[in-house]
C-alpha cells in the first residue's frame, strides 16, 4: 500500500501538529505493507533527518511555507507528486486541502485538530476564517476519511459540516510517549547555563506565546502571584507569536522578577524543564488536545489548567483547574490565585491517563483505519 504524505508540519521546528504526525509515521514504518512517502516545503528539523535516516523518501518543494496564499501554491506541487506517484492513499495532517485535487483515483484521509478560526475567529484577523472556512469546505468535498485528535474536534466539526457525518472517521488522540529517563538527560546547566534549573522553584510553560494559548493571561496572572507574596519564576518555553505578546511581555518582565522566555526549546530542552520545574501551568483558552498537559504527567509534575472541556476530556479529575470563564480581568485573578495554591501530583491517577495515550495502544487502531480506507 503506497501511502503519500503531506509533511511541511515537521519540515522545520516542528510544534503540536508536527509531533503528531512525527509520532504516527513511527507507527506505520512498522507496518510492512505501507511504503511511504513524505512531501515537505523543506526538511531541516531533527525529525525529518531521523525519518530519512529511517529510509523514507522526503520530497521537499523548496521554498518555506508560512502564509495561506503560499500553501496554494505548495498544492500545485502535491498535485504534481500524487501524478508522479499514484500513491493508494494521500494523508493530509494538516486541518485543510483548500483546492481541488484533480485526477487521483486513490482515496484521501484528512487529520482536523480543531476548527478555531470558525469556533473562535477573533483570535484569528478577518480573512483566515474566511480562508479556512472555504478550504474545510473544499476538504469536506474530496475526503474519504477523518481522524480527530478529540471528541470535542469531532463534534465541533460535525455541528458544522453535514457531510463529515457520513465520512469514516477515527478519534486518534495524540501518542504521547514515556520521557526520556531522567539518567540519561543532558544536565541542566549545559542546556541552560545562564538560567537556573536545579533549583525546582519554578512554574514552566510549554507552547507558542500567543492570546489563544492564554500566555496574556499568564503574565498578567505571573504580575500578581509576584505582588500577592508568590516567590517560584515563571519559564516561558516557545516561540512569541504576535506583537500584543512581545510587548506585554517587555513591560511585565521590566518590572516583575523571575519571569523568563526561553523561546523554542526542542525535546531535548524540553525534557530537562519538565524534569526540574515545580509545577506546570496551561492557561488556554482554546486546545484542540494540549498535549504539554500529558506530557507534565509522565514527569508526574503539578499541573494547573484552565477549566476547558477538552482538558476534562483528556485528563478528567487528575489535574487542577481554574475557572476560565468571566472577563480577562476575572480570569487573571482566579489563574493568580491557584497558582498560590496549586495541588500535588497523584501518581496513581496520572498513570491511569498516560496508558491512554501510549503508541502501542492507538498505533494499530490508526494503522487498521488506513487499511480500512484502502480496501
Amino acid at each position: 500500500m503506497k501511502l503519500l504524505v503531506d509533511a511541511r508540519s515537521l519540515g522545520s521546528h516542528p510544534s503540536g501538529i508536527g509531533m503528531y504526525l512525527y509520532d504516527f509515521l513511527i507507527e506505520l514504518l512498522k507496518e510492512p505493507d505501507f511504503e511511504i512517502t513524505l512531501l515537505s516545503d523543506i526538511a531541516t528539523s531533527d525529525e525529518m533527518l531521523d525519518l530519512a535516516e529511517r529510509g523514507v523518501p522526503i520530497v521537499t518543494y523548496g521554498t518555506q511555507i508560512s502564509q495561506s496564499v503560499q500553501v496554494l501554491k505548495y498544492f500545485r506541487f502535491v498535485q504534481d507528486s500524487l501524478d508522479y506517484y499514484h500513491p493508494d492513499l494521500f494523508w493530509e495532517p494538516n486541518n485543510l486541502i483548500p483546492v481541488r485535487l484533480k485526477r487521483f483515483s486513490g482515496k484521501i484521509l484528512v487529520t482536523i485538530h480543531d476548527v478555531f478560526p470558525l469556533t473562535q475567529p477573533e483570535n484569528h484577523g478577518h480573512i483566515y476564517p474566511i480562508y479556512f472556512k472555504y478550504g474545510l469546505k473544499q476538504t469536506m468535498k474530496q475526503a474519504d476519511g477523518l481522524t480527530y485528535n478529540s471528541m470535542e474536534t469531532k463534534r465541533d466539526v460535525e455541528q458544522r459540516f453535514e457531510k463529515a457525518t457520513a465520512l469514516p472517521n477515527l478519534i486518534s488522540y495524540i501518542i504521547i510517549k514515556n520521557p526520556v529517563n531522567e539518567d540519561t538527560l543532558p544536565s541542566p546547566t549545559v542546556l541552560f547555563p545562564d538560567i537556573p534549573i536545579l533549583n525546582e522553584d519554578y512554574f514552566l510553560y510549554i507552547g507558542n506565546l500567543e492570546k489563544r494559548k492564554g500566555t496574556d493571561l499568564l503574565l498578567k496572572a505571573y504580575q500578581l502571584y509576584r505582588k500577592s507574596g508568590g516567590t517560584k519564576n515563571l519559564y516561558l518555553g516557545g516561540k512569541i507569536r504576535e506583537t500584543d505578546i512581545q510587548k506585554l511581555y517587555d513591560e511585565i518582565s521590566q518590572t516583575t522578577p523571575g519571569l523568563v522566555s526561553l523561546g523554542y526549546v526542542n525535546e531535548e530542552q524540553k525534557s530537562v524543564l519538565f524534569e526540574h520545574c515545580s509545577g506546570f501551568l496551561f492557561p488556554s483558552r482554546a486546545e484542540g488536545f494540549g498535549i504539554p498537559v500529558i506530557e507534565a504527567m509522565h514527569y508526574n509534575k503539578p499541573i494547573l489548567a484552565s477549566s476547558l472541556s477538552i482538558f476534562e476530556e483528556i485528563a478528567g479529575n487528575a489535574i487542577s483547574y481554574y475557572d476560565c470563564s468571566g472577563t480577562d480581568q476575572e480570569q487573571v485573578e482566579k489563574l493568580s490565585e491557584a497558582m498560590l495554591r496549586i495541588a500535588p501530583a497523584d501518581r496513581k491517577q496520572y498513570a491511569s491517563v498516560c496508558s491512554r495515550y501510549l503508541p502501542e495502544r492507538l498505533g494499530p487502531d490508526f494503522c487498521q483505519f488506513i487499511r480500512s480506507l484502502i480496501s
